[in-house]
C-alpha cells in the first residue's frame, strides 16, 4: 500500500547497472514495487475518523429526537445518516481512495458496519434525550 501522507507515489527505480535479483519487491524492468504502510498514520486516521463517527451518532440522535422519530424511522434516519457520513469521508477526505488511507478490504464494512455499535449507542442516547426534552416537557 502506497501511503500517500509519505508522498510516496510507488515509481522508484531501482539502481541502473549489473543484473539485479529478481525478488517479489521487484518487477522485470528493475523498479521496486514495495508497499509501504505508516501504523501511525494509520492509527491518526482512525482515530479522527472515529471522532466524526461519533459526533454523526450524537448529531443524528439530536435530530431524530427533535423531528420526533420514533421506532423503525428513528433506525432507519440513523442507517441514513451513518451511511451519509462514511461516504462523504470517503469521496471528500479520501478522495474515493479506501485502500491508500486504511487496511480495510471491504467497502460494506467500511460503509455500514464499522462502529456501528458505538454510533448507536450514541444516537440511543441522544434521540431518546431530546425526544423526552421537546415532546414530554
Amino acid at each position: 500500500m502506497i501511503d500517500p501522507m509519505a508522498d510516496i507515489d510507488g515509481t522508484t527505480s531501482g539502481s541502473g547497472g549489473g543484473a539485479m535479483a529478481m525478488d517479489p519487491s521487484t518487477n522485470a524492468d528493475g523498479e521496486h514495487n514495495q508497499e509501504v504502510f505508516d501504523i501511525n498514520a494509520h492509527r491518526i486516521n482512525m482515530k479522527k475518523m472515529d471522532y466524526i463517527r461519533s459526533f454523526m451518532g450524537i448529531v443524528s440522535g439530536c435530530v431524530a429526537g427533535v423531528l420526533g422519530l420514533t421506532g423503525l424511522s428513528g433506525l432507519v434516519c440513523f442507517l441514513l445518516l451513518h451511511i451519509l457520513v462514511n461516504l462523504s469521508l470517503l469521496f471528500l477526505k479520501m478522495n474515493g481512495d479506501l485502500h491508500a488511507y486504511t487496511r480495510e478490504k471491504n467497502l460494506f464494512v467500511f460503509l455500514i458496519a464499522s462502529d456501528l455499535q458505538k454510533c448507536g449507542m450514541s444516537f440511543m442516547l441522544f434521540w431518546t434525550l431530546f425526544y423526552g426534552l421537546v415532546y414530554l416537557f
